[in-house]
């Protein structure tokens, strides 16, 4: 016996037994999983500001230019300005002005760089418990940065085009989403329940049944009230 050979008729009957079964699984699921995202878990806050790295240098009169190949070459190098964004250099620097308790390391997690493919222009933004903290983690950080920057790489500069904003709602955990996957897997659940039972029943109910374990129908007793 197996699923291809299931009978509707003794599914729909397994239904009908077990479905309060059937509808207390998911409404259980949804409910842990709403309760826990709103009440257990410590909601996060995100606060971004965006930067961007410009190259300039001195043209004939006086003029601050950027030229393309060196602006090429600076996109090429934005690893580079990633990886010293998040340098211990920066994070210390940070740690420090902020009193903060977190490791460089622990700190560094809680940092997010992200910047369009052939672009200098970078989002950082930083996930923290308590929105003012994250917003003055990401404010403290791009000021750094843009102190630091043009002392290890010539003729670099920061601009802050955007700076960090105050986080109004959480953005972990995600409590519909979390209760929509706990829904789909209540209903997961509804169909291995049900095929189980389905599977692993050991009593005959039909001639098919019969057939099923070779053995052959020879006849019936009525039902004696």
């Amino acid at each position: 016996m197996n699923l291809k050979t299931m009978e509707l008729g003794v599914v729909l009957k397994i239904i009908k037994t077990n479905i309060w079964w059937l509808i207390a699984l998911p409404v259980i699921a949804v409910v842990l999983a709403f309760s826990i995202s709103k009440y257990y878990i410590q909601p996060l806050y995100t606060s971004s500001a965006q930067i961007f790295i410009t190259t300039s240098v001195e043209a004939e009169g006086g003029k601050a230019t950027v030229y393309s190949d060196q602006l090429k070459t600076n996109m090429q190098m934005a690893n580079t300005f990633n990886t010293i964004l998040k340098s211990s250099r920066t994070l210390e620097a940070v740690r420090d002005e902020l009193q903060l308790s977190e490791t460089n390391e622990e700190l560094a997690k809680k940092i997010n760089i992200q910047s369009d493919k052939d672009s200098l222009v970078f989002r950082v933004s930083v996930e923290d418990a308590n929105p003012n903290r994250a917003r003055k983690i990401v404010n403290k950080i791009t000021a750094t940065y843009k102190k630091d920057l043009p002392q290890l790489v010539d003729n670099n500069k920061v601009i802050i085009l955007e700076p960090a904003n105050l986080p109004l709602e959480p953005t972990s955990p995600s409590i519909v989403l979390n209760t929509l996957i706990a829904f789909v897997l209540g209903m997961i659940a509804n169909f291995i329940l049900v095929s189980s039972i389905y599977l692993f029943r050991n009593h005959v109910e039909n001639e098919s049944d019969l057939a099923e374990l070779s053995l052959k129908f020879v006849g019936d007793i009525p039902l004696i009230k």
